[in-house]
């Protein structure tokens, strides 16, 4: 039987030494710029930290990473650009390991003329040789 060990960012510190990059800070400020790609209308850049065989949930089950694109395309974009800007709140990182995390938070989308629309999301990462990224995103 597997044992999976959640850490704080505190032990996390400990474990990875003090001189180590936080991971949990990577992981919040690579999520940042990728709301920064997404406002900018560069929607291949708000995917980049998606891994390549990573899945989104939606209400009809998990959909793979082209879909995934698909549908941000089609639901929040026009002419190329975001109807609405993004930004992440209450963002919290739990270490599963070195080498997993799971990420939860709130995202916005605000502007546009529209009405504001927000829900919470949970984020799975996995650190990968090119740095940390999602596997896994399930957003309501």
């Amino acid at each position: 039987m597997a044992l999976v060990v959640a850490f704080t960012t505190c032990a996390a510190r400990a474990l990875l030494g003090s001189t180590a990059a936080d991971p949990a800070d990577s992981i919040v400020r690579q999520l940042t710029e990728s709301a920064g790609e997404w406002n900018g209308g560069n929607l291949d850049g708000f995917i980049a930290p998606y891994a390549v065989e990573s899945t989104f949930m939606t209400p009809g089950g998990p959909v793979q990473r082209a879909a995934m694109i698909d549908r941000y395309r089609s639901k929040y974009f026009a002419g190329g650009r975001p109807r609405q800007s993004l930004r992440f709140e209450q963002l919290d990182v739990r270490l599963l390991g070195t080498d997993y995390a799971l990420m939860t938070g709130r995202f916005v989308l605000s502007g546009g003329a529209l009405p504001e629309q927000s829900g919470r999301f949970t984020l799975v990462w996995r650190r990968a040789s090119d740095g940390w990224r999602i596997l896994h995103d399930h957003s309501s």
